[in-house]
């Protein structure tokens, strides 16, 4: 995680601040208060990004965008409630020209795969140091930004996820949808007219085909496939 120290020492000289008084209006969303906190801190006072608002919820972002208009938004992509992944999706139908960042501490293929058919321009991670992170947002807001290596990764993932879905029956697709949605697996054998220990082998199945090995991973596979609420592709 950033400290004090660290932003101080990244400072002035990479970043001087007449390349950033220009900048587009901030939103930072996240629900990790010292997080929001210390980067609008960091974008305000040390590089003169003007953040013209703090959420910690996608609804209370939601309403935040309608107040201020801004010209950039970053969403933490999971949060309770109204999720950043489902901010970005409505802000993108609201205002097709807004920029849209998506953040995350730990994301998977599939979460960054998600993002961008939510709407995202682009993924930041919070692992990154400040200099990464800065270097990203100025690119993005000059239309300069490049490929990470995170997001090429999380194409690739998901060209070779699309072709295994399409070699999956609609039985196994209907079992993963159901298991997305945390169905209890007596309840899937029930719905699909199965014994539990042949769900039980199917899933097992698709563990394999889909190099998986926990139920997290799992569901991010069938979240990354749309395979949630709907058996409808992103």
């Amino acid at each position: 995680m950033w400290t004090l120290f660290t932003l101080k020492a990244l400072l002035a000289q990479r970043f001087p601040r007449n390349l950033v008084q220009k900048k587009c209006k901030i939103v930072i969303v996240d629900d990790h208060p010292v997080f929001v906190t210390l980067l609008a801190d960091l974008l305000r006072q040390e590089f003169g990004f003007p953040v013209v608002g703090l959420a910690q919820s996608g609804r209370e972002g939601l309403e935040i965008c309608r107040a201020t208009q801004p010209d950039l938004v970053l969403a933490d992509m999971m949060m309770p409630g109204m999720s950043g992944l489902e901010l970005i999706k409505l802000l993108r139908r609201q205002n097709p020209d807004i920029t849209l960042l998506a953040i995350s501490g730990q994301a998977t293929n599939a979460l960054i795969h998600m993002a961008f058919v939510a709407g995202a321009n682009g993924y930041l991670s919070k692992s990154w140091s400040i200099d990464e992170l800065l270097r990203r947002l100025h690119a993005t807001t000059e239309g300069k930004a490049e490929m990470t290596g995170e997001e090429a990764d999380a194409l690739r993932w998901a060209v070779r996820e699309r072709k295994l879905r399409s070699e999956m029956s609609n039985g196994d697709l209907q079992l993963l949808q159901l298991f997305s949605d945390e169905v209890p697996v007596k309840e899937i054998a029930l719905r699909t007219g199965r014994t539990s220990s042949s769900v039980y082998r199917a899933f097992e199945r698709i563990r394999q085909r889909f190099d998986t090995k926990t139920d997290r991973e799992l569901r991010d596979v069938a979240m990354g496939l749309g395979l949630f609420g709907s058996m409808e592709a992103p």
